[in-house]
């Protein structure tokens, strides 16, 4: 299991229009927590959105012993008791409640706003990049194609959506930043369904991961803290 080491924020405009803009990392038992620069193309795109991030405090980076409200209002710390639930479905051992590593792998979505939540990562022993993440929107695709789903199939992106390589299926959407990845990489980057979890939700279905080799993930301005967020 790839170690996490910083929390980003992201926003999706529209189903084709993502952007990265927030970074949270923590040293000890602080958070330090700023803009990345994928915020500016986010209020470009969506004005609206200035009121929210602000660009007057933009190179202003946050450090507070509690998690950022952001991601805060994203992970079960009220309700850890209901993370042995979920956890293996996201290939996570059900004996650890890690805030953390759970919504680095749900993506912290909520329904009410646009905003989701990817892991940075170290470098596994091979020197590869791992993330592991759940399709959304599965309700959208029949369940049937969902069902010719097994462990280790791949998977290719389509105008955004998952395509089952072995069927040609549309599975599910993926999230902003593993289609970033995969349209600024397609080369050097390889997806992959990694769990069929066939009870629970259907949500829930698929957990599926891509593999990043020969580059190092989020180095692009876009990614980049606008302050000293160290």
């Amino acid at each position: 299991m790839s170690k996490v080491t910083a929390l980003y924020l992201g926003a999706e405009v529209e189903d084709k229009l993502w952007f990265p803009v927030r970074k949270m990392i923590w040293h000890g038992e602080k958070y330090h927590t700023g803009c990345v620069g994928g915020v500016k193309g986010l209020i470009e795109a969506a004005p609206l959105w200035r009121h929210y991030f602000q660009p007057e405090a933009f190179g202003l980076i946050k450090t507070t012993r509690d998690i950022h409200c952001d991601y805060a209002c994203r992970m079960p710390l009220d309700r850890p008791e209901e993370m042995p639930w979920y956890l293996p479905s996201l290939g996570l051992p059900a004996d650890i409640l890690n805030p953390i590593a759970f919504v680095a792998r749900n993506g912290g979505y909520r329904e009410t706003d646009s905003l989701d939540i990817f892991p940075e990562v170290e470098a596994d022993s091979d020197g590869c990049y791992r993330f592991y993440f759940l399709l959304r929107k599965l309700y959208l695709v029949e369940e049937a194609a969902v069902d010719k789903v097994v462990r280790g199939d791949d998977i290719e992106c389509g105008d955004g959506w998952a395509i089952h390589q072995p069927t040609g299926n549309r599975i599910g959407i993926l999230p902003g930043y593993i289609r970033a990845l995969f349209t600024e990489h397609r080369s050097q980057v390889e997806m992959k369904v990694h769990q069929v979890n066939m009870e629970g939700l259907l949500q829930e279905r698929l957990l599926c991961s891509l593999t990043c080799k020969g580059f190092i993930p989020f180095t692009t301005a876009e990614y980049l803290p606008l302050g000293d967020l160290n």
